[in-house]
């Protein structure tokens, strides 16, 4: 009996081991990391966005160049439909961080028709470049708290999909991860 028992534990163990997910199955791959400031104290972090959606605090970090363009307040219009709150685009207006005027090429009409299925009030919207890849920072009007959802916008499916889900946060800083 006492040997059945061993082999039994021995079988369950060698079971655990073998579906028990790796550290890097539970963590995600790192894809992005951004410097935040929140918008209350001011404080800065460092984070990685896993591909799991988490983020994880990392050690301080250069950004990369990156070009933030601001939309103004009037870019959509929400209203209510079927007990929903959605947005209509009424127009497209951006600047950049010296206040010039931003053109609207393809990708960024793209991205603002993107947002439009978002399914909130919008009351601030921008557009973080890096490199060739776009993102959207998009502040939302909910009262008690501040959310802040943290896209990427995929140009060709022509989608905003959503990284992270921050609350009360200014987006100062982005890099991809370096190899090595």
């Amino acid at each position: 009996m006492k040997k059945m028992y061993k082999v039994v534990s021995i079988i369950i163990l060698m079971i655990v081991f073998v579906f028990m997910p790796s550290p890097s199955e539970t963590s995600g791959k790192s894809v992005l990391h951004i410097i935040t400031k929140d918008e209350t104290t001011e404080e800065i972090e460092h984070v990685s966005v896993c591909s799991n959606g988490k983020i994880e605090t990392i050690d301080k970090f250069i950004s990369d160049d990156i070009e933030i363009y601001t939309a103004d307040s009037s870019c959509f219009i929400s209203y209510i439909s079927n007990n929903k709150v959605l947005n209509k685009l009424n127009k497209i207006v951006l600047e950049d961080s010296e206040g010039n005027a931003v053109d609207n090429d393809d990708i960024i009409i793209g991205i603002f028709q993107a947002a439009e299925k978002i399914k909130h009030d919008i009351w601030k919207f921008e557009i973080i470049k890096l490199e060739d890849n776009y993102f959207a920072l998009v502040k939302l009007n909910v009262n008690w708290h501040s959310p802040c959802d943290f896209y990427e916008y995929d140009k060709t499916e022509k989608k905003l999909n959503l990284l992270h889900s921050f609350d009360s946060v200014d987006i100062i800083g982005l890099s991809f991860p370096r190899k090595g």
